[in-house]
């Protein structure tokens, strides 16, 4: 499969997913994760209303996982790394999906107590995408 073909599957899997489905949202965003100690892949997700709120809505649906390590490799550039972080963002308004690949700086995706709401705010789909 190629990586827009991936890219359209891992929308379909997020937004059909009941647990970020599970109540409104104007814009969702995940942030996957690769390469943090003793854990392959952290996916961590984010309900957004246009009034300022969110909310953690992190997908459950198997096939996600398999679906993101695909990504993955197809989008390997010759003679670097794979990404280590990957965020993908949806407006639902406008249904469209916007995919950022982290080379450089993956750790500014990291999310910790401290970094919860900066990451997500970082994170938060804007209303043009």
């Amino acid at each position: 499969m190629d990586k827009n073909a991936l890219i359209d599957r891992i929308g379909m899997l997020l937004v059909g997913d009941p647990a970020v489905d599970a109540a409104p949202w104007d814009g969702y965003a995940l942030i996957v994760r690769y390469g943090e100690p003793d854990l392959a892949r952290r996916i961590s997700g984010f309900r957004y209303l246009d009034d300022g709120g969110f909310e953690a809505a992190t997908p459950r649906t198997e096939a996600l996982g398999p679906a993101l390590d695909a990504l993955r490799e197809a989008t390997r550039i010759a003679d670097k790394a794979p990404w280590d972080a990957c965020v993908f963002r949806i407006r639902r308004d406008t249904r469209k999906l916007h995919a950022e690949f982290e080379y450089d700086r993956p750790e500014r995706w990291d999310i910790a107590s401290d970094t919860l709401n900066e990451v997500a705010e970082r994170a938060r789909p804007s209303r043009t995408e």
